[in-house]
């Protein structure tokens, strides 16, 4: 009963191919979205686009911020997608290779860089390596950002984010 897919990087390449196209067309201004994984040319007519990051213990529609970007890549993995609880423990579709059970060192992941494909691939390094390693990574690739929730919920920033400039999430 197990499957294994490209999954940690195939949307990601998806979405590039899609502006690629998009790009080779004359358009300069779109946003491509498959599921977790986005990546946006240009702007929203002079602003920039305000995505969404899912807050990943309440319902959809629910945020913990919104960023606002333009000429970006963003995509967020999360605990909460595809998963099933069994005696407390939640099981989900992120697989750490070292031990081939479920990753869970946080709850989500959001990275932000120039390609769809990297932030993909990226976005499942905190679910290996746990927050504090994996933002360690982040912080040294200069052209990515990321956020973080873990496991007890705290959310935390790369050194290129800056809180409180972001948007504050809608009240629910």
């Amino acid at each position: 009963g197990v499957r294994i897919d490209l999954g940690g990087i195939a949307k990601g390449y998806s979405v590039d191919k899609g502006i690629e196209v998009l790009q080779s067309q004359g358009f300069t201004r779109a946003y491509v979205s498959a599921g977790g994984d986005s990546r946006i040319i240009g702007d929203r007519f002079g602003k920039p686009w305000m995505v969404g990051i899912r807050d990943p213990r309440k319902g959809e529609g629910s945020v913990i911020t919104r960023i606002p970007l333009a000429d970006a890549a963003i995509s967020t993995s999360g605990d909460y997608e595809r998963f099933f609880e069994e005696n407390g423990v939640r099981y989900h579709h992120i697989i750490d290779p070292r031990t081939g059970r479920s990753a869970s060192k946080v709850r989500s992941a959001t990275v932000i860089g120039p390609y769809a494909t990297r932030t993909d691939g990226l976005s499942k390094t905190a679910f290996v390596l746990g927050p504090e390693r994996a933002m360690e990574i982040y912080n040294r690739i200069e052209d990515i950002d990321a956020i973080i929730v873990k496991l007890d919920g705290t959310v935390i920033y790369s050194k290129g984010i800056e809180p409180a400039k972001m948007a504050a999430p809608a009240k629910q």
